[in-house]
């Protein structure tokens, strides 16, 4: 596969002209990633074009008869073709605006969606300065880092399994908050080791984009989704793994009067969202949408 990936990017770049303008290049690279099958190829072009040219999007077509330096030419040859075999755009440059804020990403960890952004907006409209926030399967950190931004005076708990994804995290926060005040990152599966890492306690918002794709779902996704990590997008057979797991110890960990907020894919999910809830004894709830117009997630009342 490494070789054909050679041969291919050198057949590509052969077949262009390395004096090119910015408008020439932008158009081929278009096209190029519309013959692959790529969804959104005058986006990602505009981003991959964007990120090594050092220029805003803007500027690509401002600046449409600069002559493209040698070097950033074939570095975004190189990108182009990275992402004409479906890698996602995002581990290419490396980063994702959420919020208004740059977060770094790599291959491992989920990518942001705008959509998850209406978390961040049920969250603002919904909580009075909560005080103890916890983030369950924290990723790159974008819901509890953001959170942060909001609720300043919060105390945020970013939770994860893995180490690797939790020192992303920690940059991110580092880079956006400037310190880690009264921001905790702990190495667990939803609610285990918490207590033991931060002493007991019990939070006025717990919010979650979990892994929810069923598994008739999953084999359905576009192959740019299926290269980012199986474990922060399947939900198990159903998708309701990590919502079960979420509802099992949540009396434990939400305080009175606290409020849970979760990603879900669509409204049927929602419904089902509700029901493990209240099985729990819970009975308020609210369903919200996305800027789509798409069922998105669920708040659930403790109250």
């Amino acid at each position: 596969m490494c070789c054909n990936f050679g041969i291919e990017y050198l057949n590509l770049i052969q077949n262009t002209i390395v004096s090119m303008k910015v408008h020439e290049l932008f158009r081929f690279c278009v096209e190029f990633l519309r013959s692959r099958g790529v969804e959104t190829p005058k986006t990602d072009t505009e981003l991959i074009f964007s990120h090594f040219l050092k220029i805003s999007r803007v500027e690509i077509y401002t600046g449409r008869d600069s002559e493209i330096p040698r070097r950033e030419y074939k570095k975004i040859m190189k990108a182009i073709f990275r992402r004409s075999q479906q890698e996602p755009t995002e581990y290419i440059i490396g980063y994702k605006y959420f919020w208004g804020n740059k977060f770094e990403i790599r291959k491992g960890v989920l990518i942001p969606r705008f959509d998850t952004e209406s978390l961040i907006y049920q969250a603002k409209k919904l909580c009075n300065r909560p005080k103890y926030i916890l983030d369950i399967g924290t990723g790159a950190g974008i819901i509890g880092i953001t959170l942060k931004t909001i609720f300043k005076d919060s105390y945020v708990v970013l939770v994860d399994i893995s180490d690797d994804i939790l020192n992303l995290a920690e940059r991110n926060a580092k880079n956006i908050l400037g310190e880690l005040r009264d921001v905790e990152l702990v190495k667990a599966d939803v609610y285990e080791g918490i207590w033991e890492k931060i002493g007991w306690g019990k939070f006025d918002l717990i919010i979650s984009n979990p892994p929810y794709i069923s598994r008739d779902d999953f084999l359905n996704l576009p192959s740019s989704v299926k290269a980012e990590p199986h474990e922060a997008l399947y939900g198990g057979v159903s998708g309701n793994n990590f919502f079960l797991k979420i509802a099992d110890k949540i009396d434990k960990f939400l305080s009175r009067k606290g409020k849970v907020i979760l990603e879900v894919g669509d409204e049927l999910q929602a419904e089902k969202v509700k029901q493990i809830f209240r099985w729990k004894g819970f009975r308020n709830f609210i369903t919200f949408r996305d800027m789509n117009g798409k069922v998105r997630g669920v708040v659930i009342f403790n109250f």
